[in-house]
Parts: structure tokens; sequence; C-alpha cells
């Protein structure tokens, strides 16, 4: 498996992915995130994309933003925005090998600490934040609707 930075060449791969990961489902009216967007993200410069590959396919990837740092004074928040494995490359450590490298990108950039979210019914990634050593936080309700 090798990981690496996120392409341009790698959206649609990506893309797919993403909309058919159902624990990143969080509105009641869209699939995933638009298109425009999620591209956007992948030469920001306040993002750490990363992929892992094997056996010449996406493994699955990681996307988190330093845009929002600065929010609170003490620390200089990161924000993990997605983090996916491919079903079937679950269970062999891709998760663990894509947060690792993103947490020394992050740190190199400057944050000092990290959070994220998780869907509810996301048991597996709630476990697996809580190995990386999160705590869980505040419960919300995603609410949004089209104007």
């Amino acid at each position: 498996m090798r990981i690496r930075k996120a392409t341009i060449a790698d959206f649609d791969e990506l893309y797919e992915l993403g909309k058919n990961t159902p624990e990143l489902i969080c509105s009641a009216d869209e699939e995933f995130m638009e298109a425009v967007t999620f591209k956007g993200f992948i030469t920001d410069k306040n993002c750490v994309f990363l992929l892992a590959e094997s056996k010449g396919k996406i493994a699955g990837f990681i996307l988190a933003h330093t845009e929002w740092v600065n929010i609170i004074a003490k620390d200089k928040y990161a924000y993990i925005c997605f983090l996916v494995v491919a079903p079937e490359f679950r269970k062999q450590g891709v998760a663990t090998k894509l947060y690792s490298d993103c947490i020394k990108k992050l740190k190199s950039m400057g944050a000092t600490a990290v959070y994220s979210w998780a869907n509810a019914k996301g048991k597996e990634i709630i476990r697996f934040y809580k190995k990386q050593g999160f705590a869980e936080g505040q419960k919300y309700v995603w609410m949004d609707r089209q104007l």
C-alpha cells in the first residue's frame, strides 16, 4: 500500500468512493457533497488530501482542512472532514496509515489539535477515532433544507 497526495486526475475515483460511502451522508437532500467543492479541496493549500493505493486501486482517502485552525486561541485546530476506506480494504490498516500520515502533515502545517465528526451510525469510525485518542464531544443533529 502506498500513501500519496491526491491529484485532479484522481477526482472521479475519489468522488465515487465518497458518494458510495453511506457513513458520509449527513444531508437529507444530498448524497455527498457538490462535485465542484470536493474537487476544489484537492488543490486547496489549506487542505491535506491524501489517498491510499493498493493493487492499482484507490483503497481510501483522508481529507483534513486547516483554514479554521485559529478558531480557539489556545490551540490551532485542524478538521478531519473525511476518512474513507473502501469496503474491500477495511481491516487492513489503511485508515491508520492515512490518519498517521495526515497528522504528520497537519503538525508540519502548525496544527496543535484536531477534531472531526462521525455519523452516529458509523460505529467503525467512532471506534477508530477513539483508538486514536479522540473523546466524544457534544451530540448534535444535522439539519438542512433547500431554499
